[in-house]
């Protein structure tokens, strides 16, 4: 099987429902109900967000501390003890529902009954707050538009 075959892409607006729910695309549940789901207390572009691992993207990320090379024993220990402690396990029920506890909901903004959104990132999933993610994209956009006058892809 083509290793993007399943990748979570795409971009979706979804609704948190009361009990903090949201539906994960009917393309992205393939991969993301194959195993554990994590979430992660994140940001990107200096955007607070909420990091949702497959499997896959949770062993990488231990990975890459395993091969940093310049680090020791110690600090590779904390790292993934860092990792550890800001995941928490996530269930998704066979209707495609995600489950994110309310504590969690806080730091990234996200409200229950409002509108989140969703953006694939291949092998995990970010979750935003309308207005976070806004920031998020702008600040993205411009990273992008700045590295295309290389790879000419847009």
């Amino acid at each position: 099987m083509n290793e993007n075959e399943h990748a979570l892409q795409g971009d979706y607006e979804h609704k948190l429902d009361p009990k903090n729910r949201v539906s994960v695309p009917a393309d992205w549940r393939p991969l993301a109900s194959g195993g554990v789901l994590r979430l992660l207390q994140s940001s990107k572009y200096k955007v607070e967000t909420l990091r949702v691992l497959t499997e896959r993207e949770y062993e990488d990320m231990l990975r890459t501390v395993d091969g940093m090379e310049s680090w020791s024993p110690a600090e590779k220990k904390n790292m993934k003890g860092k990792l550890h402690s800001r995941c928490q396990k996530a269930t998704m029920s066979d209707q495609g529902k995600l489950l994110i506890p309310k504590a969690w909901c806080e730091r990234p903004g996200l409200v229950s009954g409002e509108v989140v959104q969703l953006v694939g990132r291949g092998t995990y999933f970010e979750i935003f707050s309308p207005a976070n993610y806004s920031v998020m994209k702008e600040r993205e956009d411009a990273e992008t538009a700045r590295l295309n006058e290389e790879v000419d892809f847009f």
